[in-house]
């Protein structure tokens, strides 16, 4: 990990992605290709751009690279370029993997669109997915290296071996019913765990993991609870990590959680209701981190 990305790191890179909203902000004269699965093409203007940067010229490289050294002002915000690829594979092919790693169909009529780009997306597929899951996510790629919590992350392809610099893989193929077998509930949850982490402040990848684990734990006793609303369930979450692991079971906070009957009030407003003081002693009795 590194705040800052120095010119040789950056050269050792044959791709870039970025998001459809920052194309406008780069330098003009680089080689682009659009990541537009065929299913998605009525929504082109959404999807990330693929940047090749070995058939860019270099003055273009070294300017996008200028850009890129203009550095947010604070880890929560992300640069124009957010994630770089390592890969001796073609444009070609890497757009091919990676349309089919974006468009998924884990169920009968359910296609999702997975924000690979989004690198706070990457950051927590990659807790999420097993080893042989994170060798599919890779697949022709040798690594990534992605801004996120304020830092540059790197993470590579090797055997069975995971960090948060250092994802396992191989370049075995996999069968074409891949979907079917990942944890679909869970990866469909990383958005809730993000906007939890973002309302709790938690920034740095250590910590974007590490309270990853314990978000995505309180999103799961939300449910248990009763609550469904998405917003529900980010408030559930913000607040335990806010808290301690077991600020439900508090007297003047569990009431709360039951949604009412009528559905008039949403959680964040029952919570409001308790007092300051439930919630100060709820803080100074938070735990270490770890896991519930």
């Amino acid at each position: 990990m590194n705040e800052a990305l120095d010119y040789q790191t950056f050269q050792e890179h044959a791709f870039a992605v970025v998001d459809a909203v920052m194309v406008e902000h780069l330098p003009a004269g680089l080689a682009t290709e659009a990541l537009v699965p065929k299913k998605l093409a009525a929504s082109a203007h959404l999807m990330p751009t693929l940047i090749d940067l070995k058939r860019t010229p270099r003055a273009r490289s070294d300017a996008l690279f200028e850009c890129m050294c203009e550095l947010p002002p604070d880890a929560r915000s992300l640069p124009p370029i957010a994630l770089l690829l390592r890969a001796s594979a073609s444009a070609t092919a890497i757009t091919r993997h990676w349309n089919s790693m974006q468009l998924v169909e884990p169920r009968p009529g359910a296609r999702l669109w997975l924000r690979l780009h989004d690198p706070r997306v990457l950051h927590q597929m990659l807790r999420v997915l097993s080893s042989a899951q994170r060798r599919k996510l890779f697949g022709p790629l040798q690594a990534f290296t992605y801004w996120v919590g304020g830092t540059w992350v790197w993470a590579t392809r090797e055997i069975d071996v995971f960090s948060t610099q250092n994802a396992g893989g191989d370049l075995s193929s996999p069968s074409a019913a891949w979907p079917m077998t990942w944890n679909w509930e869970r990866i469909e949850r990383i958005g809730l765990v993000n906007r939890a982490l973002h309302s709790a402040g938690v920034v740095g990848p250590a910590a974007m993991t590490s309270q990853g684990v314990l978000a995505e734990q309180f999103i799961e006793r939300a449910i248990k609870h009763g609550l469904v609303e998405q917003a529900d369930l980010v408030e559930f979450a913000t607040r335990g990590l806010l808290t301690n692991s077991r600020f439900d079971d508090h007297p003047a906070v569990t009431p709360a959680i039951r949604p009412s009957p009528d559905g008039d009030s949403c959680l964040s407003d029952r919570f409001a209701l308790i007092p300051d003081y439930v919630w100060t002693e709820l803080r100074q009795t938070k735990p270490m981190q770890g896991e519930l």
